[in-house]
């Protein structure tokens, strides 16, 4: 497994120290040290920009063109989690002034392709987006942060899921996906069932006579049907 965190987007006291993504953390009711953990809310976006004296950190994937054009960066991914964020710029608005829901989609398409590429071995790498649905909750505004997570991880497709919150802690959009898995040879997993031989037309299965059996003689071809016997396609 591969693991990245930009420590520009890290606030103190943010997340664990295990290499969780900083908005993936798990706290107790006070008092009770037994107590089942449950999800913290999503840190703010704006927490994830870094400011002018940030030093200089990139995942590679934020070289990729469309988006760095588009402006998303990548915080954290580790053992099949990611979460991404994407600052807010009048050019990825739309005519109402929220956030376009294509900069949306790149932006969970980028968190589950992430999450997706952190629990592979290395060398083995996503081939491409099978398919991709989501669905816009609100409408979002200013900078937003997208956390993708694998559903399942198979030896040709894999499958992932993202939520995307917006600056003022809403959810505004859940995705789902399946992604293409190109393998290194030896990592897919092998085929559980042998295939049979293939059958030649007049025999067995490697094309000897058929003789009697236990069930008797084979039978004689029937001959085909008379052209004129049977329903007339114009009079049925």
């Amino acid at each position: 497994m591969r693991a990245w965190r930009d420590r520009r987007d890290v606030a103190p006291g943010a997340g664990g120290g295990n290499g969780a993504p900083p908005s993936i953390a798990a706290e107790g009711t006070p008092g009770s040290a037994g107590a089942p953990a449950r999800r913290a809310a999503p840190a703010s976006p704006r927490e994830d920009v870094a400011g002018p004296t940030a030093p200089a950190a990139e995942h590679p994937d934020d070289a990729i063109p469309f988006r760095r054009h588009v402006g998303i960066r990548v915080v954290a991914a580790a053992e099949g989690r990611a979460v991404l964020v994407l600052p807010a710029r009048p050019e990825v608005g739309n005519r109402f002034g929220n956030v376009h829901g294509g900069a949306l989609a790149t932006l969970v398409d980028g968190a589950m392709s992430n999450a997706i590429l952190s629990a592979l071995p290395r060398g083995d790498r996503i081939g491409g987006t099978i398919e991709l649905s989501i669905r816009f909750l609100e409408p979002a505004t200013g900078s937003v942060r997208a956390e993708g997570r694998v559903l399942r991880l198979g030896g040709r497709i894999a499958f992932a899921q993202a939520d995307v919150w917006d600056e003022r802690g809403r959810m505004v959009a859940t995705a789902q996906g399946s992604y293409a898995l190109q393998r290194r040879p030896g990592d897919e997993p092998a085929t559980r069932h042998a295939q049979p031989p293939a059958r030649r037309a007049g025999g067995g299965p490697g094309g000897e006579p058929r003789g009697p059996g236990p069930r008797g003689p084979a039978r004689a071809a029937v001959p085909p049907a008379s052209p004129d016997v049977g329903p007339h396609p114009t009079n049925p």
